[in-house]
């Protein structure tokens, strides 16, 4: 028990000592260049104030409104048979895919853990809910990437599609055992109608805040590390099977996800032929989804390696799926 004990906080040190150091190197950075690192950040703050908040408010607060309310667990009994039978979890992880998938990151993580804390679902539960509710929407994968960034809205439908399957196929790898499976004896707290509407105010505004400090400090991040020399280095590395410049979007995109995306549109690739790095960037979130998603999930017993490897494997399941498609429309066109 000792050797453990040791163990944990060894690697509880490590981990603390290089969050440390990344964060010392980002004030060294901003401290030398000043204005570089403060517009970098005022287009976080842009993109989060005219993208992000308008379009993820509402799904928080009203999603959250019926969580409380007891809606999760009605709408749920419309997927009760095929989330037990598919993946071992309550109906309820249907409502939360659904949601998922009209609203996109982090909306799944934020219902999974009003689901668990209000008793709906166990740990295990949570686990498996979370590998296949981790999406993206419609709105920022048609919209702000495929039409928007490549003027393809019609690539965007099939980049969904892409993408929202391989987010079911990665629950497969990760649902949880017959016997864990306790949601039709458990019975969800639910609260009275003015204390949902509080709460879920509440609740919306904080997460809100919480996803824009992470697009601002990782849009930061990537940044630093491309002014640095860092990724385009490492982007050399990938020169034999795509162009440098999708390469460091991929790269970038592995950090923050917008910002990835938009380089691979600048590197003048068409939509069709980015599918695969767009796919696997879209599915993968980025550093800064996982770390919003975390934030959620954390109380549910969700750790940052186990879920790193959910989405992982999430990505290389929309990468396999992606190159399949591109093949096969380079093959019929």
């Amino acid at each position: 028990m000792d050797k453990n004990k040791a163990l944990q906080n060894a690697r509880a040190n490590y981990k603390a000592a290089m969050v440390s150091s990344g964060a010392a190197f980002m004030i060294v950075l901003v401290l030398i260049d000043p204005d570089t690192y403060l517009l970098s950040a005022l287009n976080g703050l842009e993109l989060f104030g005219t993208k992000v908040a308008p379009a993820l408010f509402p799904f928080f607060f009203f999603s959250g409104l019926i969580t409380r309310l007891g809606g999760a667990e009605r709408a749920g009994a419309l997927f009760r048979r095929p989330a037990s039978l598919f993946y071992n979890v309550p109906g309820c992880g249907g409502y939360v895919w659904c949601m998922s998938v009209l609203s996109g990151y982090p909306v799944g993580a934020k219902l999974t853990r009003e689901l668990y804390e209000g008793g709906a679902i166990d740990r295990a539960q949570a686990r498996a809910i979370a590998s296949f509710t981790s999406t993206s929407g419609p709105l920022f994968v048609v919209g702000t990437v495929a039409a928007g960034m490549f003027e393809n809205a019609k690539a965007g439908y099939i980049l969904l599609a892409v993408h929202f399957t391989a987010a079911l196929i990665n629950g497969f790898f990760y649902r949880g055992k017959k016997q864990s499976f306790v949601g039709a004896a458990v019975k969800p707290k639910k609260s009275r109608p003015l204390e949902a509407v509080s709460e879920s105010m509440s609740s919306a505004l904080s997460s809100l805040l919480t996803v824009g400090g992470y697009i601002v400090v990782f849009g930061m991040a990537a940044d630093a590390l491309v002014n640095v020399g860092l990724i385009p280095l490492l982007a050399r590395l990938f020169e034999p099977l795509v162009s440098r410049e999708v390469a460091e979007g991929v790269l970038i995109g592995l950090i923050e996800v917008t910002k990835g995306a938009d380089r691979i549109a600048k590197a003048g690739v068409d939509a069709y032929s980015a599918l695969p790095a767009l796919s696997f960037i879209l599915s993968f979130g980025g550093l800064s989804i996982i770390g919003q998603s975390l934030s959620f999930l954390s109380p549910c017993g969700i750790g940052a390696g186990k879920f790193l490897l959910m989405k992982l494997t999430q990505s290389l399941a929309a990468l396999l799926l992606s190159l399949i498609l591109a093949i096969a429309i380079k093959a019929f066109s």
